[in-house]
């Protein structure tokens, strides 16, 4: 389809898109913060002071893969999460257009 016989929300959904996937990495997967006790008697989470960490995780080929992620780089790998989220925000409203399109038989 020519940008011509677009209506103005895909192309400015299609304009937002691009730079997503030309330009800015991204990264699928899940982001979750974890509490835990080491078990050392004298460390501060013996005292309620739990140790804190963040882990990704996705699934592939019906298993879930988890990795840590160090302090230097959480918010850089959140940042990669965010771009992908906001790349599948920017898909489903092409796509929902495209849906309705074709519920009105256009």
């Amino acid at each position: 389809m020519h940008k011509t016989q677009m209506k103005n929300q895909e192309r400015d959904s299609r304009s937002r898109l691009k730079p997503y996937i030309s330009y800015r990495e991204l990264l699928r997967g899940t982001l979750s913060v974890r509490e835990r006790v080491c078990g050392k008697p004298n460390c501060k989470c013996q005292r309620g002071e739990k140790h804190v960490s963040l882990f990704l995780s996705k699934s592939k080929d019906g298993k879930v893969e988890q990795l840590y992620i160090p302090k230097e780089k959480e918010e850089l790998v959140r940042h990669w999460v965010k771009n992908y989220r906001d790349i599948q925000e920017l898909l489903e409203k092409i796509s929902s257009i495209y849906w309705d399109k074709l519920k009105k038989k256009e």
